[in-house]
């Protein structure tokens, strides 16, 4: 009978959404929430800039939702300079864990290849001789190793034509703004901004389309 009760009670908060048990596939915000974990949501907390919400994504194929952290809500006015995002005029990304494509030569390559194993996630030939490597690399990472002014950012007039489409601007992925978020909308990036299918691809996100915001990372 217990078991009875608490299977009935798990199933009364999955319900109402007060507490959500998320299987999280996903390596839109690598480093931070790991491929494969288990994420728990709930919709009594009303999310703010750096926390992770769930929400309904027509775009997302297989699940119909995605995960991603909150940059601008209401009111901000966020704007991603060089690759470097800020929020009213701050630095946000100075307190996060952050991937980015870094070109390197072979050699680096090979030796952090060695390093981090699983964690290199993506990699493609660079440069006209095919002679170099970029690689998706944690910052934290990259700074360590001297590799932080080889990161690969789009240039200020470098074409995207999703991004450019959608907001009728003439955006890209690392230069973007300034936008003045409006009533009811959220501003979301992964944490693996070069490949992370974010607000600057689908669009920014109705509150009513927020299924939880994530309690545990």
């Amino acid at each position: 009978m217990f078991i009875g009760i608490i299977f009935s009670l798990y199933l009364f908060l999955n319900w109402t959404g007060i507490l959500k048990v998320y299987d999280y596939q996903s390596t839109s915000n690598f480093p931070t929430l790991k491929q494969n974990s288990n994420l728990i949501l709930t919709n009594l907390v009303e999310p703010d800039n750096g926390d992770f919400i769930c929400y309904y994504n027509e775009k997302n194929v297989q699940t119909k939702t995605a995960i991603n952290r909150v940059c601008g809500t209401e009111n901000d006015t966020v704007e991603i300079r060089n690759g470097t995002l800020f929020i009213n005029g701050e630095n946000f990304d100075n307190q996060l864990e952050l991937m980015h494509f870094y070109v390197l030569s072979k050699t680096e390559y090979k030796k952090v290849k060695s390093e981090l194993k699983e964690d290199i996630r993506f990699h493609t030939t660079n440069g006209n001789k095919k002679d170099s490597i970029m690689v998706l690399l944690p910052y934290k990472y990259a700074l360590e190793n001297n590799f932080d002014k080889r990161r690969n950012v789009a240039g200020k007039f470098e074409q995207n034509s999703i991004v450019q489409n959608l907001f009728n601007e003439n955006w890209n992925l690392d230069n973007f703004g300034p936008l003045k978020i409006p009533e009811n909308k959220f501003f979301v990036l992964g944490d693996n901004r070069a490949t992370a299918k974010d607000s600057r691809f689908v669009g920014l996100i109705d509150e009513k389309h927020i299924v939880g915001t994530v309690i545990n990372k």
